[in-house]
């Protein structure tokens, strides 16, 4: 059972982040020049089991995510083939163990607060113009990684303190995008029987852990 393991490791890392000012209140206001997605992947590596953790691990799909099922979006944005077919996903941890990933973890800043959607539910220009590059949403590659690769566990951190000033992203409350993730990830546990660690940090001082394992 990775999850139950990894969530008492991974808090006590989190909370010595808080005591050692690593993660602060202004930080969180201020993440990305207080680094704290660099903190909160660290936090999700410092693991003392037999795992082996690798931060920002290429992982190659032997099935590759195919842009134009995702929407037709991607089919009028590229015209060539071989950007068609996106062949790795890159995750900011993967866990291995005697060289076969057997996990992964990945850490969503507010600016990511909208991944939890499909690329189809997104704005986009009225013109679509070679500079246009849609975007593979964290939703399409959880989904991606989990069905075609079968790894044993996987660990989503959520920073939902703040909406990043994206329309997208401003379209929803931050209530309504935890409830969002919440229920992905919840989902994506009980249709691939996968077990999962769901942590959402809201302050400094609230912070949720969601362990979903198999029984």
């Amino acid at each position: 059972m990775y999850v139950e393991e990894l969530r008492k490791e991974i808090q006590d890392n989190i909370n010595f982040a808080i005591e050692h000012k690593l993660l602060s209140k202004d930080g969180l206001e201020d993440y990305a020049n207080h680094n704290v997605h660099s903190v909160l992947q660290y936090c999700l590596m410092k693991i003392e089991n037999d795992l082996f953790p690798i931060p920002e691990y290429k992982i190659k799909l032997e099935k590759p995510i195919d842009k134009f099922e995702i929407d037709d979006k991607f089919r009028n944005a590229y015209n060539k083939k071989k950007a068609r077919y996106q062949r790795t996903i890159k995750v900011d941890v993967a866990y291995l163990k005697d060289s076969e990933i057997v996990g992964f973890g990945e850490v969503f800043s507010p600016d990511e607060i909208h991944g939890v959607l499909e690329l189809k539910e997104l704005s986009r220009p009225q013109v679509i113009t070679p500079e246009y590059k849609p975007w593979v949403t964290p939703k399409h590659k959880i989904e991606h990684l989990i069905v075609n690769t079968k790894p044993k566990f996987f660990i989503v951190v959520n920073v939902m303190n703040k909406l990043p000033p994206w329309g997208d992203a401003k379209n929803r409350r931050l209530e309504e995008w935890e409830k969002l993730w919440i229920e992905f990830v919840k989902k994506v546990h009980e249709q691939q029987r996968i077990e999962c660690l769901h942590v959402i940090i809201k302050s400094i001082e609230k912070i949720n852990y969601y362990p979903y394992v198999i029984s």
